[in-house]
């Protein structure tokens, strides 16, 4: 092995011979990985489970996590193997040992889905599970990744069973408000958001708060985070569900959410022409300009389409990655 300086940076050179040598050890592991594949599904198509099959299966899942027919094995193990031959105790000490794997493979690989999917078996079949302990380990994932979507779902699954005791929606919502706080570009925290205002309302959780307050209020919130960042699209997406979902459309007078629309319409409207005195125009400030638009029209039957004519022009050359499908509106 030869070593080089380049721009301050050491740089190692294999030899000819190390070059060969390393070729044929990953020749041999990968020839070693597809003889044990080959070896695990004959063995699960031949219905064997045993102490051995499983072991097989964390040899494959250490190398390809992705492997979702082996995730699948390992569980036909489980049922067939160990919950047949364990008793209780055995059997939590067991599921215990699986969820520290599983952890394991978390930290890797934080946004494989089968790894989600079979915790979550997991704590469907565990014959004591602690609920707080699980909770307790998505706000540490939240605090490495917090934007992980699989993070989120496996929050709102968490939430559901421990609710059979407790509801805990209102908790939730201010969990959101912490993580949003904290960046406003989270948008599966702004996703969870939607998820709970409907049933705070539903389970009578904001006393003496009326649609419109509410809808006040979280408009107000939002602005802070458009002004701060115009570009963010989480934001905007999140705006466009306040002033569609049918928990406010459908709760506040019509008159009342038309003045909502109207009022969303201007402040959009002054922001995009603060980032067009920056030197440009802002294309969810002008894709929320034709939605908002649409919704006044449909409203109130008022012709709002030179505007709206207007700024899917303006999307044309500002946003070309969507052209045809600006052009396609404009055709309507």
């Amino acid at each position: 092995m030869v070593s080089s300086i380049q721009h301050g940076i050491k740089r190692f050179h294999l030899s000819e011979e190390a070059r060969r040598q390393k070729l044929a050890k990953e020749e041999h592991t990968i020839k070693n990985y597809r003889a044990l594949t080959e070896n695990v599904l004959t063995l699960k198509a031949q219905g064997v489970f045993n102490d051995s099959a499983f072991k097989k299966t964390t040899d494959i899942l250490d190398v390809n996590p992705e492997f979702y027919t082996v995730w699948n094995y390992r569980r036909d193990i489980i049922v067939n193997h160990y919950m047949q031959s364990l008793g209780e105790e055995g059997l939590v000490d067991l599921f215990d040992k699986e969820l520290l794997y599983n952890m394991a493979k978390f930290r890797e690989f934080p946004k494989v889905y089968w790894i989600w999917n079979h915790r979550t078996w997991l704590l469907e079949n565990h014959p004591r599970v602690n609920w707080e302990n699980e909770l307790l380990l998505v706000e540490k994932i939240h605090k490495l990744d917090p934007r992980n979507f699989h993070g989120w779902t496996y929050r709102r699954y968490i939430i559901s069973h421990m609710e059979k005791d407790k509801d805990l929606t209102l908790q939730e919502f201010e969990y959101t408000t912490k993580m949003i706080n904290a960046n406003f570009s989270n948008f599966s925290a702004l996703h969870n958001r939607t998820k709970l205002i409907p049933k705070l309302f539903e389970r009578g959780l904001l006393i003496n708060t009326t649609h419109a307050q509410f809808l006040t209020k979280e408009l107000e919130y939002l602005h802070n985070a458009m002004y701060t960042d115009p570009d963010d699209q989480s934001v905007f997406i999140y705006l466009r569900w306040l002033l569609t979902s049918d928990i406010f459309v459908q709760n506040i007078p019509e008159e009342q959410y038309i003045e909502f629309l109207q009022q969303e319409l201007e402040t959009v409207k002054e922001l995009n022409q603060l980032e067009k005195d920056d030197g440009k125009e802002n294309s969810w400030c002008l894709q929320t300009v034709v939605t908002i638009n649409q919704l006044i029209q449909g409203q109130t039957g008022e012709d709002k389409s030179e505007e709206i004519t207007q700024c899917l022009k303006l999307l044309v050359d500002v946003d070309p990655l969507r052209r045809n499908r600006y052009i396609d509106l404009m055709k309507r």
